[in-house]
């Protein structure tokens, strides 16, 4: 997770302080992850709890204006290109072995009069709303305000009335595997970044974009990523193993109300067809509506995934590697999105005022995409980390903000093919109501 403040940017000794002395005392970030003992295939990997870490040798600066001459914007977002290019870097370099695995890293030159603050870590100690706690107790802010909501997928009593001549597909999403996004023979995958920031007043009209409660941004984004893909490789019936259903997922936070601010790994995930077969913008935003209103709720602890998970923990690290490397098969789960709102601020880091948060999703098997969208004073940025074609981050990410402009329009206004022409704004549509969660880190924030 990326933080963009607007400033000078503050010296390398004084943000190690700021970091010895506010998470000092977290035990979790002294953990050094060991690997397994032999027999590797009979045992796990282990946690050594340290007395300290070293705040030299996990806080880093760099300066990208040494890196190139030139750190024009790359897209309509300001972002520079040097910055986009570090930025993929931190997401795909290895954290180094031997230390808690984790680390935290100041960017100068993050564009035009901007510096960032950039957290990356092992998914294995902090899951993405930890990333959240953690930089809210960095900086300077009221964290934690609000209650905490449930985890975003809602009952299915609740959308009965909401568009009951919608078409909805199969939802029943089974635990076989799907289609793939196609790959070009001969071409090898390559993890690739890109970000921009997002009309917010085209994220706002997609949301009220369906009657009765409106649309979830976790739905939003499910939707807008299908037509996306549609736009990027084609025609989804000449995809591998068509006509099987293309997946994605989206996480749910399982931490119970009293664990709200607890650092660690309680994240699930939710598997659920994409509609990439509808042609409409309008009928892939119902669809997912259907299919996530199909599982109910979700509440804090065991689930599913948790469960299987658990089971297989059991047998041996053995059934949990295999039931990983089944997860990670290109049919079985190839696209994931991730939104969530940052608390409200306003926050600032020794006065200097933060005005963006980049979401930096995960490196995922080759064959995926991770899509990430966040939002942090009304100004929206989305994150494509795609691990397919060469390149393929930044035609992603353009065709994603396209397709929230189509949906966005009213029901019947929308072009028939995604990525048609683009009107001079989002439709205003009638008012249907509250929205009734949006994840926050990885989880569900309050309702907007």
């Amino acid at each position: 997770m990326a933080a963009l403040f607007t400033g000078e940017p503050p010296g390398a000794d004084a943000l190690r302080a700021r970091v010895a002395e506010r998470w000092g005392v977290l035990p979790r970030l002294r953990r050094v992850l060991l690997p397994p003992a032999p027999p590797a295939r009979l045992r796990g990997h282990r946690w050594l709890p340290l007395d300290r870490f070293d705040v030299r040798r996990h806080v880093t600066a760099v300066n990208t204006a040494a890196d190139t001459a030139d750190a024009a914007d790359s897209s309509g977002g300001g972002d520079g290109a040097a910055f986009t290019a570090l930025l993929g870097r931190l997401v795909t370099r290895a954290l180094p072995a031997g230390l808690p695995p984790w680390r935290l890293t100041l960017v100068r030159g993050a564009g035009r009069g901007r510096f960032a603050v950039v957290l990356t870590a092992h998914h294995a100690l902090l899951d993405g709303r930890s990333l959240e706690i953690l930089l809210s107790r960095l900086f300077d802010g009221t964290p934690g305000r609000g209650v905490r909501r449930g985890t975003g997928v809602r009952a299915v009593g609740a959308l009965g009335a909401a568009g009951p001549d919608r078409p909805r597909p199969p939802v029943a999403p089974g635990a076989g595997s799907g289609r793939a996004l196609p790959q070009p023979p001969g071409l090898r995958p390559r993890p690739d970044l890109a970000w921009t920031d997002v009309d917010a007043d085209a994220v706002r009209a997609a949301r009220r974009a369906l009657p009765g409660l409106g649309a979830t941004l976790n739905e939003v984004l499910l939707a807008a990523a299908a037509g996306a893909l549609r736009t990027v490789h084609g025609d989804p019936d000449r995809w591998p193993g068509a006509p099987r259903p293309l997946y994605g997922s989206f996480p749910v936070d399982l931490r119970t109300p009293r664990e709200d601010r607890m650092l660690g790994t309680a994240v699930s995930a939710v598997r659920v067809p994409l509609p990439v077969t509808a042609a409409d913008p309008g009928e892939r935003l119902a669809a997912c509506r259907g299919a996530l209103a199909a599982f109910g709720p979700l509440h804090g602890g065991a689930d599913t995934v948790r469960r299987t998970v658990g089971a297989a923990a059991l047998l041996g690290p053995w059934a949990v590697r295999l039931l990983a490397s089944l997860s990670c098969s290109p049919g079985f789960c190839p696209v994931t999105c991730l939104a969530f709102g940052w608390p409200r601020g306003p926050w600032s880091l020794d006065g200097r005022p933060l005005e963006r948060i980049v979401p930096l999703p995960p490196v995922l098997a080759p064959g995926a995409v991770c899509l990430a969208l966040t939002d942090y004073a009304g100004a929206y940025t989305l994150t494509a980390v795609t691990h397919t074609l060469p390149g393929g981050a930044r035609p992603l990410a353009g065709a994603l903000t396209r397709e929230l402009t189509l949906l966005a329009r009213p029901t019947g206004s929308a072009p028939g093919a995604p990525g048609g022409p683009v009107g001079s704004g989002p439709a205003r549509m009638s008012r249907t109501g509250r929205f009734a969660g949006a994840i926050r880190g990885t989880r569900n924030g309050p309702p907007r």
